[in-house]
């Protein structure tokens, strides 16, 4: 059951779930809550999308303009981005690992850091079911809301190694190190072990994070969980509101509409 805090909470949303019409602009207001350790609640990442229905053939106007000359219609919308970001929480975790023979451990840990370079890309590819919704985090071209393409695998990708402390061992950079769908501002992931310390790039639970869902007959809001992992032990709780208003209630506030 979803409750509401305050009097304020319960106008927001009833303002943003007032009924959509389709000669109106709507956009989708995605709010996601990953938690990404079983035993301890706190290490999460959120982040937040925006996504604004666009008529098909306002990103693909080639296609569009050769199926129209063969008498058909390139139907369905595209869920264009307007503005996306991520925030993880620190965490510091141990798993058993044995060093020289012995009982061990290999410590783990990253900081907190937020993601404005964050890409995600959507549609609506059911014409007769409006209703039907798909969007993912991706590094391919994405469409934006205002009509343009961007190539996130074209743009440079810099960021800063680990700090190097005087008469303190350094850190060891290790595997690849590439643009990713959400890209943290600061992207390591600490090991130590056996007396060694490197770090590599964290992968955000986001960057492979696909959805696919249907709104409920006359209803603007989908509030549901998936599962992500090797055994789907961990949860993304996410939240859809389709709205005609281009303002994302929770915009970087770590909460969901309807709590």
């Amino acid at each position: 059951m979803i409750r509401f805090r305050t009097l304020s909470g319960i106008i927001t949303l009833l303002i943003l779930l007032l009924p959509v019409t389709a000669s109106a602009d709507t956009w989708y207001h995605i709010t996601l809550k990953a938690f990404l350790d079983p035993r301890d609640n706190s290490a999460v990442e959120w982040a937040w999308v925006t996504l604004k229905e666009l008529p098909k053939r306002a990103a693909y106007p080639s296609e569009a303009a050769l199926i129209e000359q063969y008498g058909g219609e390139l139907r369905g919308s595209v869920l264009a981005l307007t503005r996306a970001s991520a925030w993880r929480s620190p965490h510091t975790r141990t798993v058993d690992n044995p060093c020289n023979g012995r009982p061990s451990v290999i410590r783990i840990s990253w900081e907190e850091s937020h993601a404005e370079r964050v890409y995600a890309m959507g549609g609506l590819d059911a014409p007769d079911n409006p209703d039907a919704i798909s969007f993912g985090f991706t590094t391919r071209p994405v469409f934006m809301d205002d009509g343009r393409w961007i190539d996130p695998a074209g743009t440079p990708y810099v960021f800063a190694g680990p700090p190097v402390v005087e008469g303190e061992p350094s850190e060891e950079m290790r595997g690849g190190w590439l643009l990713r769908a959400v890209n943290y501002h600061d992207p390591l992931k600490h090991y130590q072990h056996c007396g060694r310390q490197w770090v590599e790039q964290y992968l955000s639970a986001f960057n492979h994070f696909h959805f696919n869902d249907v709104f409920e007959r006359g209803d603007n809001l989908i509030f549901t969980q998936r599962g992500f992992g090797p055994r789907d032990e961990n949860n993304i709780v996410c939240e859809i509101l389709r709205s005609s208003s281009p303002l994302h209630p929770n915009w970087e506030r770590q909460t969901f509409s309807g709590l």
